[in-house]
């Protein structure tokens, strides 16, 4: 499916460069160095995605923000702290963001599908067409709240890895950590819709596999 190959273009640059760049730096430079150069990714993605002459995602500016925010705190307040917790922050912000438009009914899971489902406009009007009847919407209110409360937890757990082990320890078992609760969370999101899908066929929100005659 186009948006499980997209979801993965955006999620693995950030699990795995950060500590591949930590593990360099830190063998020749102090601590809080190391940390800084592994929290650039966020930079180096609006950088490629300037050189592609795409715009850089709402979320890509987000994590560059946090970054120069925590990089600069951790610098000038010479704690490591500032860095190791920018995780749990960010991922306990999106959690709180998920919640929030579940209760107001404004599903962030449509909108995030919709953007990751089609690189064109049409497209991505069609389906926000075809997703927008009462169903549909509810199926993704559900998915937010759901959401909501899973990158909470994962968020608690993040903060707990930042405040117990080492900073190397913690950029080493955070991106599997992360990955493990996001692959866990969208194996979940898959399931339920298909359940709902199966009671209900006409809300057709995943692809459905036809028979051979």
């Amino acid at each position: 499916m186009p948006i499980h190959r997209s979801l993965l273009r955006q999620l693995l640059p950030g699990l795995v460069l950060p500590g591949l760049i930590y593990l360099v730096v830190s063998r020749r430079a102090p601590l809080l160095i190391a940390l800084a150069a592994a929290s650039v990714v966020p930079l180096l993605d609006a950088l490629f995605r300037l050189a592609r002459r795409r715009p850089p995602s709402a979320i890509g500016l987000l994590f560059l923000g946090m970054t120069g925010v925590s990089v600069g705190l951790a610098l000038w307040l010479r704690s490591p702290m500032f860095i190791l917790a920018k995780g749990a922050v960010v991922t306990g912000g999106i959690g709180l963001a998920f919640a929030v438009s579940a209760v107001i009914r404004r599903p962030l899971t449509r909108t995030l599908a919709i953007t990751l489902s089609s690189d064109h406009h049409e497209g991505r009007r069609h389906l926000a067409e075809r997703w927008r009847q009462p169903l549909a919407h509810s199926v993704f209110c559900t998915l937010s709240a759901g959401w909501g409360v899973w990158l909470l937890a994962s968020a608690a757990q993040q903060g707990l890895l930042a405040v117990t082990l080492r900073p190397g320890f913690v950029l080493a078992l955070e991106p599997p950590v992360q990955l493990a609760a996001t692959t866990i969370g969208v194996a979940a999101s898959v399931l339920y819709v298909r359940r709902r899908q199966r009671l209900t066929p006409e809300l057709r929100l995943l692809p459905v596999r036809v028979g051979r005659p």
